[in-house]
C-alpha cells in the first residue's frame, strides 16, 4: 500500500511554461517526505487552482503550496512556511511591474476594497494581512473544505471592479474565521520581462533605459564599456 500524501506543491501555468529555470529552482526546494507535485495547465488560473485543490483533497493531503511558474525560490521556502503552522501563509512576493509593490493587502478603503501595500519598517517576520497573492501561498486543505467548491473564483466589488481569485479566496477564508499571513522574512523572486533601450547622450557616450512590460522606467545608466 502506498503511503498517504502529506502535502501537494501545485503549479499553475499556461500551455507553455514561461521560464524553464522555474522548474530547476523547484527541484531544489526542500520538502518533507510524501509530498507530490501537481501541474495544472490552462488559460484560467482559477480553474487551474481548483483542479489542484480537488486532486489534493482527494489524495488526503494536509496542505497545498500554490506556486506560479514565474517565481524563484530559496531551498528552505516551503519548510519556513510550514513551520508557522497557520491556516494560510504567503511568502513575500513583489509585483512584476514598477514600483514592485508587495502582493499583500492589509487595509481597505472607505468602500471596503483592499488597498495596495507599500513597504514599511513594520514589515518584519510573520505579518497578519487581509489578503495575499497566490504565487507562493501555503493553504491548509481544511480551509478549502470549509469554503466548498469552487474554491477559487473571480468576483467583483460593489463598484464593479474585478477581484482576483487570490483576494476572493482570502476574503472568504477570513469570513470563515481563518487568518491570512505573510512571512516577510521569506522573500521569493518574481521574474519579469524588460526592454533595454540604448541611446546616446552625446556622440559616443551611450546610456541604457531598462523598462518593464508596461513601459515604466526601472533603471537608467551608462552602458558597460570594455577594453579599447
Amino acid at each position: 500500500m502506498s503511503e498517504r500524501v502529506v502535502g501537494v506543491i501545485g503549479i499553475s501555468s499556461g500551455e507553455s511554461a514561461r521560464y524553464a529555470c522555474f522548474y530547476d529552482e523547484l527541484t531544489q526546494v526542500d520538502r518533507p517526505d510524501n509530498v507530490v507535485v501537481l501541474h495544472a495547465v490552462g488559460l484560467y488560473v482559477n480553474q487551474n487552482r481548483n483542479q489542484i485543490a480537488e486532486q489534493a483533497i482527494a489524495m488526503g493531503a494536509e496542505w497545498i503550496l500554490y506556486v506560479d511558474d514565474d517565481h524563484i525560490f530559496q531551498p528552505d521556502t516551503l519548510q519556513r512556511l510550514l513551520a508557522h503552522n497557520v491556516d494560510i501563509v504567503s511568502a513575500l512576493c513583489v509585483r512584476r511591474v514598477a514600483p514592485f509593490l508587495p502582493v499583500i493587502y492589509d487595509r481597505v478603503d472607505a468602500d471596503g476594497e483592499e488597498v495596495k501595500h507599500y513597504f514599511t519598517p513594520e514589515d518584519v517576520g510573520l505579518k497578519p494581512v487581509l489578503a495575499a497573492g497566490a504565487g507562493c501561498l501555503l493553504v491548509r486543505t481544511y480551509v478549502h473544505t470549509a469554503l466548498g467548491p469552487p474554491y477559487w473564483r473571480f468576483s467583483q466589488t460593489v463598484k464593479g471592479n474585478m477581484v482576483g481569485e487570490d483576494i476572493d479566496f482570502c476574503q472568504r477564508a477570513r469570513e470563515k474565521g481563518y487568518k491570512v499571513w505573510c512571512d516577510t522574512d521569506t522573500p521569493i523572486g518574481h521574474r519579469l520581462t524588460v526592454a533595454a533601450f540604448p541611446y546616446q547622450v552625446s556622440p559616443g557616450k551611450w546610456m541604457l533605459n531598462i523598462l518593464d512590460s508596461k513601459g515604466t522606467l526601472i533603471v537608467n545608466g551608462p552602458t558597460r564599456t570594455g577594453p579599447v
